[in-house]
């Protein structure tokens, strides 16, 4: 197997990822009249978790009742995220999200609407029913913007793994990846957008587009950028089957009278006091259900999501959901993860802490704090999407053509072919659902400081394991690439969670089962500094 050649194509701006958030900052940055080129590992609009989603977003100020307004949409937004989120970015994000949907209708994003108004859910976390959502889900948001954007003249290139951002300097300059025909290429671009989304598939149970592993924090992390709060990963409390594909909106069943039931019947919501729905945030939900499961009160690995309390003609409602042909009286539940609220640190203006190199969506950290309300992902792809457009465009518009760094084109065409010349005989596919049950088993919704430990010491294992992966074709090379992200981020998520010595929102830990906010409100960042993964705590400015 031969790597070909490197061809170069030469942009202004360069945006990853192909989801809402790049497909957001891509449309922005073209309204600057400069070249942009949006690069995507699946096809742009597709196969994300954009496109996969609900298509629900929170967006204050659309509610007609009253008491809503952005600074309530804050309050809800902080005290979810216990307090020790990014007030600057929460601010934006709730101020900045009624334009979103303004701006989607004018896309062509269809709403699904009430008596001529936009159809406004409630949903655990808020106090307001504030989240719109589109008439076909994610999709309905993703296709749309996919079609104005092309139309607009933004140019996609698909089907490309990125293995590097390259740097002239201290500066971003573009990056490096490979097709499926192992062809590289090299984009040179006055400024770099990351929107690659978040690292779901680091776990056995996970709902996240294939593919969402990670690839984005570790690019940046390679490169010298901080990222922060890697210890909050969002497990979504109520998803179906083994590998739990699919979820139940247990917000809107729970409301029509579905109970969450243990072996013995009990009833979990009431038992661990989060009957009110504005307290079943997913925190709560899938530590009291994990907890459960823990302690043998379960069904197994699950529990039982108890239909008989809801009338026999709203149970459509749970036919929609599991495309079955009957209306069963229960199922079983289990959490799944779900979301990172942690990622690359950025700015109000989505800069890191790299010239040239901006970020939007999943892939930075601080807007979610510890925990997610439900509607703010999508909220916070579109809104900071819109801004790292502006500003990288603006940025672009005043530099000159940067040249091609090829002494790091070099190195990693070198590193790549030395990814192919690896002898032995370990199996890809095998070693990545080790590290998914490592990462389930031990560094999952319950932790201690042994699992976390042991879970270190198996990564490490892996690491090495994978040195003797000797990949066959093309489609192996990337796969290999994907997992030695995928033990770098895990590595993170470890190292992050064995610091933070208390119990807050999605990190949960036995051993410190209670929040401290005397000693952690702080957040932890994470940072390569001279090859090694290195820690630093910063305390949270709530003036900030």
């Amino acid at each position: 197997m031969e790597l070909k050649t490197p061809q170069t194509v030469n942009t202004d701006v360069l945006v990853i990822g192909g989801g809402a958030a790049g497909l957001k900052a891509a449309i922005e940055a073209k309204k600057h009249a400069l070249d942009v080129v949006l690069l995507s590992e699946s096809p742009v609009g597709f196969r994300n978790n954009t496109a996969i989603s609900g298509g629900a977003f929170a967006a204050s100020g659309i509610w007609k009742g009253a008491g809503d307004s952005p600074e309530v949409y804050l309050r809800d937004t902080i005290t979810a995220g216990r307090l020790i989120n990014d007030r600057r970015l929460v601010e934006i994000m709730t101020h900045g999200a009624t334009q979103q949907v303004y701006d989607l209708m004018q896309f062509g994003v269809n709403f699904e609407k009430q008596n001529g108004d936009l159809k406004l859910q409630y949903s655990p976390g808020h106090t307001y029913p504030r989240n719109v959502v589109g008439v076909k889900a994610g999709i309905s948001l993703t296709r749309p913007m996919r079609e104005y954007a092309a139309s607009i003249g933004v140019q996609f290139e698909e089907g490309i793994l990125v293995t590097k951002l390259l740097k002239v300097g201290d500066m971003v300059a573009g990056v490096l990846g490979i097709d499926h025909n192992g062809q590289v290429l090299v984009f040179k671009a006055k400024s770099t957008i990351l929107a690659t989304g978040g690292a779901g598939e680091l776990y056995l149970r996970s709902d996240n587009a294939l593919g969402t592993t990670g690839d984005g924090y570790a690019l940046a992390y390679e490169i010298g950028a901080s990222l922060r709060d890697m210890d909050f990963v969002q497990f979504y409390p109520t998803a179906l089957g083994e590998y739990a594909r699919k979820i139940y909106d247990y917000g809107l069943l729970v409301s029509q009278g579905a109970i969450i039931r243990n072996s013995l019947g009990e009833d979990i919501l009431e038992k661990y006091g989060i009957k009110e729905l504005k307290l079943m945030t997913r925190d709560m939900l899938s530590r009291a259900m994990m907890i459960e499961i823990a302690e043998n009160r379960g069904i197994g690995d699950n529990l039982a999501l108890d239909f008989t309390g809801i009338p026999e003609e709203e149970l459509k409602i749970v036919h929609q959901f599991t495309h079955s042909r009957y209306y069963p009286e229960k199922v079983l539940v289990a959490p799944t993860a779900h979301f990172f609220m942690g990622g690359v640190e950025i700015n109000e203006n989505c800069e890191t802490e790299l010239d040239g190199l901006y970020a939007a969506g999943e892939v930075c950290g601080g807007t979610h704090g510890a925990n997610r309300i439900e509607g703010n992902a999508l909220t916070e792809t579109l809104v900071f999407g819109t801004i790292a457009g502006d500003r990288a465009a603006t940025r672009a518009s005043k530099m000159k053509q940067i040249p091609a760094p090829d002494s790091q084109v070099a190195a990693e065409m070198e590193r790549l072919r030395d990814l192919v010349s690896h002898q032995g005989r370990e199996n890809l596919n095998e070693l990545q659902q080790s590290l998914k049950r490592t990462m389930w088993h031990k560094v999952g919704v319950i932790r201690d400081e042994k699992s976390l430990a042991d879970a270190q010491r198996e990564i490490l294992a892996l690491r090495e394991q994978l040195q003797a992966v000797s990949p066959t074709d093309y489609r192996q090379l990337s796969q290999a690439i994907k997992l030695g992200n995928m033990l770098t981020v895990s590595e993170m998520v470890c190292k992050v969670a064995l610091a933070r010595t208390e119990s807050r929102g999605a990190h949960y830990r036995t051993d410190y089962p209670e929040q401290n906010d005397a000693q952690w409100l702080k957040t932890i960042e994470v940072c390569c500094y001279n090859g090694e993964m290195t820690l630093r705590t910063v305390p949270v400015n709530s003036d900030k």
